[in-house]
């Protein structure tokens, strides 16, 4: 029995076997080369998720939402202050975690910075919520480039160059609350 060595794969060989789309070659189509329908068709898209961003959580992460939380995502849309009082248990810190994603994805760019009391119950976001989401929806997975989750850093960067910052709410944290924040303490 003779054992031949295993023909080499050099890293694009390895990329073409990935389930991750981000890694995967493709052919890349610029921007201007979208014409016509198609670029109608993902300008509707686009404008309809970004008008429902509860149906772009359901259909595109594959997320599952209870009809309170559709609302929760509803009233976080339209208003630029939204305050819910809510009993413990009823995923208040998982609501912000998936729509931090949202967000997100859904406007490339944007900077969002999540704040609490301390870093720790801010960071809970990053190292809990977003992570575990990480792993069970590929699509929340595909999206994120890095994600950094020490004991004095939390932090997601995305692929379309959106970021997610974890920052504790104290006079150290102004500068970084610039274009989107959520803050509040999170119990």
């Amino acid at each position: 029995m003779s054992t031949s060595p295993r023909p080499y794969k050099n890293q694009e060989t390895k990329n073409l076997e990935s389930r991750n789309s981000f890694i995967k070659p493709r052919d890349m189509v610029l921007a201007k080369e979208i014409k016509g329908k198609r670029r109608e068709r993902f300008i509707r898209w686009m404008t309809f998720f970004r008008r429902n961003p509860h149906k772009f959580i359901e259909d595109y992460f594959g997320i599952h939402l209870h009809p309170y939380q559709i609302l929760m995502i509803w009233a976080l849309q339209r208003s630029e202050l939204a305050y819910f009082v809510a009993a413990r248990g009823t995923a208040k810190t998982w609501i912000i975690a998936v729509w931090s994603l949202t967000l997100a994805v859904l406007y490339p760019g944007i900077k969002i910075v999540v704040c609490a009391k301390t870093l720790k119950q801010a960071g809970l976001i990053v190292s809990e919520k977003i992570d575990t989401l990480m792993k069970e929806h590929s699509n929340v997975d595909r999206e994120i480039l890095k994600f950094t989750s020490t004991e004095n850093s939390y932090g997601v960067l995305f692929h379309n160059g959106s970021t997610l910052k974890v920052v504790a709410s104290n006079d150290n944290s102004r500068g970084e609350i610039t274009i989107a924040s959520m803050c509040g303490n999170i119990h």
